[in-house]
């Protein structure tokens, strides 16, 4: 723990501020007070001299601590303690689960709380040295293959990563576009940090506020201002996943805050203005889109600037084992060898690698869980393709009718979809239907809505 470490209290309570101020000071700890959930995200939010650690009061007029913790980004932007003194046992889980680190019961002892706090600094202190290595294989450097595929991304990665050109990275799902992100932000040299945004998995009626914000009282649960994920990554890197699954109407905002650069947030009347690399990524075929009115034109330029393609995983079969051991290496620790059987090669290169990169990661993972001790040994039998499925009995008709067969049919072929796309966003895309029109067909069918 750093001295002077800077800790926001959280309650409404003055007496509690006043005793627990006294209590931090003593402990070396910086103090900072906020008497309510609306004036702790301010804080929480300011671009300068940030808190590390946040103290929060889970009974308090107006927000609750509980729904404080529930609507913050997870993770949570700080470590969180808890300080309550007439929670319920119920209360105390429910805000472990959202993240808090500790619950310490009112009034505190000074050890306690102190504990408390010293655990939970060091805690994310762990979790930022993991995020910094994380990060740091992240360069251009440390993009893993050896073909000259990747030799050549990291070049041009290299080259344009301290510019702020927009940049559209292409590819198909599981190849690692997120990778070449991070990547693309490092070399950037900018101060700000990557914020992701993962188009497809944000419902279209909350992506709006989630990218541009909004302000209390914009909609109903809109209890606080709530900065968008562009202003979250001011001064650094926005990375729009699966950009292909925008609605049109949000795709003509979006022009317009990189167009303008400022955004405005859901009930706002002033915009606000905002230093913001926008990276780009999607597996659509985002020109087709555009003939099929699926994708605004303008947009698909102002976005198109520098396209970066990434080759799917079976045209490199140079970087295979260079992945799987960077994956043993990870899963399995760096001490434990990753271990060829006779085969294993010539697998890997046959094998077609649908799912990329995630499924050759997914391979090792595989292997690692079941694994005794010692090493990590890959069979031919591990990644060999299926040469083919034995062929369905056929079934009698029976007594079902035309339609009835035809809706059968039918909830196979979405069942076989939700499983490869592993979503409904995903299946949709799969089948080319609208995802709206197959959420509609799935509920019809009577089918599981998460399977």
């Amino acid at each position: 723990m750093k001295p002077g470490a800077r800790i926001l209290i959280v309650d409404d309570d003055p007496g509690v501020l006043r005793a627990v101020r006294g209590l931090l000071q003593d402990g070396g700890f910086s103090p900072v007070e906020a008497r309510s959930t609306a004036e702790a995200q301010r804080l929480l939010e300011a671009p300068d001299a940030p808190p590390a650690l946040m103290l929060l009061d889970l009974r308090m007029p107006g927000e609750t601590g509980l729904e404080l913790l529930a609507r913050l980004p997870k993770p949570l932007p700080v470590p969180v303690v808890v300080l309550s003194g007439e929670a319920s046992p119920s209360e105390a889980v429910q805000a472990l689960k959202l993240g808090a680190t500790d619950f310490v019961e009112k009034p505190p002892s000074p050890e306690r709380l102190l504990t408390a706090l010293h655990n939970a600094l060091a805690l994310g202190a762990l979790r930022e040295e993991r995020e910094r290595l994380l990060d740091a294989l992240a360069q251009p450097g440390h993009l893993v293959g050896e073909s000259p595929a990747m030799e050549s991304l990291r070049q041009l990665i290299a080259r344009v990563g301290p510019s702020d050109t927009a940049v559209l990275i292409t590819g198909e799902t599981g190849t690692g576009k997120e990778r070449v992100a991070q990547a693309l932000h490092k070399a950037s040299g900018r101060k700000g940090r990557l914020v992701a945004v993962n188009c497809a998995a944000i419902p279209a009626t909350l992506l709006e506020s989630e990218l541009f914000g909004h302000e209390r009282g914009a909609f109903s649960g809109a209890v606080a201002r709530r900065a968008g994920r562009f202003e979250q990554a001011q001064g650094g890197t926005l990375f729009l996943d699966e950009l292909g699954d925008m609605p049109l109407e949000l795709q003509a905002k979006l022009l317009r805050v990189l167009e303008t650069r400022q955004v405005e947030r859901l009930g706002g009347t002033l915009p606000v203005s905002v230093d913001v690399r926008i990276l780009a990524a999607t597996h659509q075929d985002l020109g087709r889109a555009v003939k099929e009115g699926r994708f605004r034109q303008d947009l698909f330029f102002r976005l198109n600037v520098l396209p970066l393609h990434l080759p799917p995983l079976r045209e490199r079969p140079e970087d295979l084992l260079p992945l799987a051991r960077v994956f043993a290496a990870e899963l399995a620790g760096p001490r434990t060898p990753l271990v060829l059987a006779p085969g294993a090669e010539a697998a890997l290169r046959a094998y077609p690698w649908p799912g990329n990169v995630r499924e050759l990661r997914n391979v090792i993972e595989r292997l690692n869980l079941l694994r005794g001790d010692g090493p990590l040994e890959l069979g031919p039998d591990a990644v060999t393709a299926p040469t083919g499925t034995a062929p369905a009995p056929r079934r009698a008709l029976g007594d079902k009718s035309y339609r009835e067969h035809v809706e059968d049919f039918e909830r196979d072929l979405i069942r076989a979809a939700l499983r490869e796309g592993e979503s409904i966003a995903g299946a949709a895309r799969l089948l080319q239907v609208d995802r709206g029109n197959l959420y509609r067909r799935i509920k019809a069918l009577g089918l599981p809505i998460d399977s």
